[in-house]
C-alpha cells in the first residue's frame, strides 16, 4: 500500500490552499501565465508552498493547474510542457524537504482547456496526448501523488486517470467541479463518480471550485453515503 493510502485511512489529512489567488495576492496579476512562474520566479512559489507548509498543510499541490500544452499554447509556451512540470514538482520537493516535515507532493493536472471529442474543441486522442505529457512530466519530477482536479466533464476525468494509470501505479485524488444543483455542467452526479472511481480503483474522489463549502459539503456526504 502507498503511503499516502495508508496515512489517509488513518485520519484526515489538510491539503493546502489555492495557489493562483494566492500569487495574485504577493502581486501577480491574473494576466500573467502562473505556470511560468516555475521557470521566472521559483523563488516566490517557493514562498507558497513554504507558507502553506507553515500553516500545516500535508499535502501541497504542484503550480502546474494550467501547465499542459493546450494552454500553455495561449502564452507561447507549448514546447515547455515538461521543462514547466519538472520545475515545479521540484519545487515543491525541495520545500518539502527544507520543512523537515512529512509533506505529500501531490502532482496538479486541470482540464485541457476545451471540450473534448466535441465538434468545436479537441479529439479524445489529442486529450489522452496532453494528459499524458503532463503527468509523465510531472511524475518524472517526483510527485507522490496526482490530483486531477476542476474537471466539469466525467469523461475527460476519466481519460486524465487512464493515461496516469498508463504511466504509473501512484495515488490519484479525482475532482470534478459541480454547480449548485451538485451535478456537473454535463449532468453528472455524485454516484456517476462513485462508478468512476470504482471502475479503476481511484483512491480519493471529491469537488472542488465553482461553487461554496456548503454545497461541496453536501457532495461529499452523499459520496459518502455511497461507500462502505
Amino acid at each position: 500500500m502507498h503511503p499516502f493510502v495508508k496515512r489517509i485511512k488513518e485520519g484526515p489529512l489538510l491539503g493546502d490552499g489555492a495557489m493562483g489567488t494566492y500569487l495574485y495576492a504577493k502581486g501577480v496579476s491574473f494576466s500573467r501565465c502562473f505556470d511560468e512562474l516555475n521557470i521566472t520566479s521559483p523563488q516566490l512559489v517557493g514562498q507558497v508552498h513554504d507558507d502553506y507548509i507553515a500553516a500545516g498543510s500535508d499535502v501541497i499541490e504542484t503550480n502546474t493547474f494550467g501547465a499542459n500544452r493546450q494552454r500553455l499554447l495561449l502564452h507561447g509556451l507549448d514546447q515547455r510542457v515538461r521543462e514547466i512540470n519538472m520545475k515545479a514538482a521540484r519545487i515543491a520537493r525541495d520545500r518539502r524537504e527544507a520543512s523537515g516535515r512529512d509533506v505529500y507532493v501531490a502532482g496538479s493536472v486541470g482540464p485541457v482547456g476545451k471540450r473534448v471529442g466535441h465538434h468545436s474543441g479537441i479529439t479524445i486522442a489529442e486529450a489522452r496526448g496532453i494528459f499524458a505529457e503532463q503527468a509523465e512530466a510531472l511524475l518524472e519530477g517526483g510527485v507522490d501523488l496526482f490530483i486531477v482536479e476542476t474537471i466539469a466533464d466525467i469523461e475527460e476525468l476519466r481519460i486524465a486517470v487512464e493515461e496516469i494509470h498508463h504511466l504509473c501505479d501512484l495515488p490519484i485524488v479525482a475532482q470534478l467541479t459541480i454547480n449548485d444543483d451538485l451535478t456537473t455542467g454535463n449532468g453528472h452526479t455524485p454516484a456517476d463518480l462513485m462508478e468512476l472511481a470504482r471502475e479503476y480503483g481511484i483512491e480519493v474522489i471529491g469537488a472542488n471550485c465553482s461553487v461554496g463549502p456548503q454545497r461541496l459539503y453536501d457532495f461529499v456526504a452523499i459520496l459518502h453515503a455511497l461507500t462502505d
